[in-house]
């Protein structure tokens, strides 16, 4: 369990076989307001892949993170909206030797590796309204009057950050009409854009997991 954190979340199981590997987890809301957590990223789940020192297999589900990559189609993330005093259990299951699902990371694994000696789990969460975060950035960037090409770009993510996620999140109340009945927002990538989203992490060590060979991908995805 994240120690000292409002939000939290354990590792409720951890089975490495000769096939798969299963991990099991809970995130609880300890805070006297509701949280939205990352549910999806996309058209996928989690991401799945190893760390750059070869060390750490990491499956993660966050959306504010970097990515030099392109779509055809921004993709769309999913935050669900938990109450104060829910739980949410999951689980995700990967088939060994495990191999990369890359949504947004920049790391490539492309070669074999030996058995990965520890494993991370990472979760990107708000909590704070999430919708009325977007809705009051949204609000100030229209009363200004400006869009992204009316600023330099040197200054555009220092100082006029909000146009940017207009830019990307103008269509917000056509993707997610009534976000609180719902339980859920969609959410365009927005290249950091859109700050604020805080990290769930655990971290297991002494594991061994079998992470086979992987070429790297089209930059494109259909």
């Amino acid at each position: 369990m994240n120690e000292g954190a409002a939000v939290a979340m354990e590792i409720t199981e951890l089975d490495v076989n000769d096939s798969t590997l299963t991990l099991g987890y809970k995130i609880v809301n300890g805070t006297d307001r509701d949280a939205w957590v990352c549910d999806k990223i996309g058209p996928m789940a989690f991401e799945v892949f190893l760390t750059a020192d070869k060390q750490t297999l990491l499956i993660r589900k966050r959306l504010d993170v970097p990515s030099s990559r392109m779509w055809r189609d921004i993709p769309v993330g999913r935050y669900v909206r938990m109450a104060p005093g829910e739980s949410l259990a999951e689980s995700v299951q990967i088939t060994l030797p495990a191999s990369p699902r890359i949504q947004y990371a920049n790391e490539y694994a492309t070669e074999s590796a030996q058995p990965v000696g520890r494993l991370a789990l990472e979760i990107g969460y708000y909590d704070e309204d999430l919708p009325a975060l977007i809705h009051s950035i949204l609000d100030v960037a229209k009363k200004s009057g400006l869009t992204s090409a009316d600023v330099p770009v040197e200054i555009l993510d220092t100082y006029f950050r909000g146009l940017r996620v207009r830019g990307v999140l103008g269509s917000f109340d056509q993707m997610t009409p009534d976000p609180y009945g719902q339980g859920y927002v969609n959410i365009f990538f927005s290249s950091q854009a859109l700050t604020g989203e805080k990290i769930l992490r655990a971290d297991v060590n002494d594991v061994s997991i079998p992470y086979g060979k992987w070429e790297q991908p089209r930059m494109a995805v259909p």
